[in-house]
């Protein structure tokens, strides 16, 4: 069963896609995009998207615009989480790499994507990454339901990072502080 649908909204063209399905030159502006963000080292970029669980972008017309993904953590990450904060990730999936070019931001399109991805994991879990300090994604995480239930410090930023759960999906309640 494939997991790829297109939506039309506001003029805009949802694309929740495998990856193998992406068109490459796509692929290459969707890892443009995660990595104007800066906050992700892009050795790792192209290599998670290319094996990330699925894939969303939208198109204005031509233009990827935004994009966001569900994605596989590797081991040495969920073990550094479990070794900080006790929280264990494994069978989890990620949702991240979420990028809206500037001009587009404020418009409930990061929302759009995040709620779609969501309803697209059949019965996995999934958390977002979202640093102490990043307001915005705290906000959009808000939104969606989504509720901070551990901080670690990262190694490579040295900055407090929240792990955020939707609310419906979390067991045990958890002070993130």
């Amino acid at each position: 069963m494939s997991r790829s649908t297109v939506m039309k909204n506001d003029d805009l063209s949802y694309f929740f896609q495998v990856p193998q399905e992406v068109p490459p030159d796509y692929l290459d502006e969707i890892c443009k995009l995660v990595e104007a963000g800066g906050s992700v080292k892009s050795k790792w970029v192209r290599y998670n998207l290319e094996r990330a669980f699925l894939l969303t972008y939208v198109l204005d017309q031509s233009q990827i615009i935004a994009c966001s993904s569900l994605k596989s953590p590797r081991p040495e990450y969920i073990q550094s989480v479990k070794d900080q904060c006790g929280l264990d990730l494994t069978n989890f999936l990620e949702r991240g790499y979420t990028s809206v070019i500037p001009e587009y931001r404020g418009l409930g399109i990061a929302s759009k994507l995040l709620a779609g991805l969501t309803t697209r994991i059949g019965e996995k879990k999934l958390y977002s990454v979202i640093g102490e300090d990043n307001i915005g994604g705290q906000k959009i995480a808000l939104n969606n339901n989504t509720k901070c239930v551990a901080v670690y410090s990262s190694k490579l930023s040295g900055k407090k990072i929240g792990i955020w759960i939707p609310e419906w999906m979390i067991e045990t309640e958890r002070d993130p502080h």
